[in-house]
């Protein structure tokens, strides 16, 4: 029987730190609030985090910048040398694609150098932007189809900004 005590010590041990792991479980869903009605079906899945927006991006009529270099706050990044122009905002919609927000916030570089800016689309469409060295983008749509949504932009030829540069000389 002796050999058996320190075993069920572990396991007493295991059980009791299972209780206390569930309870921070229980309490970390707690705040979550239950009566918004998509909280309510445990399947529910929000059709645009994982699914870009079905934007058909057309050709830019006019371009205007606000900011042509920004930086976020309390930022440490060197954004020096980055400063977007009416032609590089250009390249970049004619080359951008939409993408889910899931994929902007898990598989894209964040940076918190940024310019910003209005856009005008042949299709009618405007949005006001914010695209983000490293490929990333914002467009808050003000008119067309996609009227007061925010369209997440990636342009794959815009990722690193020297390659960029070289680019959009062409």
């Amino acid at each position: 029987m002796e050999q058996l005590a320190p075993s069920s010590e572990k396991m007493t041990l295991k059980f009791k730190l299972a209780v206390v792991l569930s309870l921070f479980a229980y309490m970390s869903f707690a705040d979550e609030p239950k009566d918004n009605p998509k909280y309510t079906d445990p399947n529910y899945v929000d059709p645009d985090y994982s699914t870009p927006a079905p934007y058909k991006m057309t050709k830019v009529v006019r371009i205007d910048i606000t900011t042509a270099s920004g930086q976020d706050e309390d930022s440490k990044e060197d954004c020096k040398g980055f400063a977007v122009t009416p032609k590089l905002a250009t390249f970049y919609f004619n080359h951008a694609r939409p993408v889910s927000e899931s994929d902007r916030m898990h598989r894209y570089v964040f940076s918190s150098c940024y310019a910003e800016g209005k856009v005008k689309f042949a299709n009618g469409d405007e949005a006001e932007w914010t695209i983000q060295r490293g490929g990333m983008a914002f467009a808050g749509m003000s008119q067309g189809k996609f009227k007061d949504k925010t369209i997440y932009l990636h342009c794959d030829k815009c990722v690193d900004w020297s390659d960029w540069l070289r680019a959009a000389k062409k």
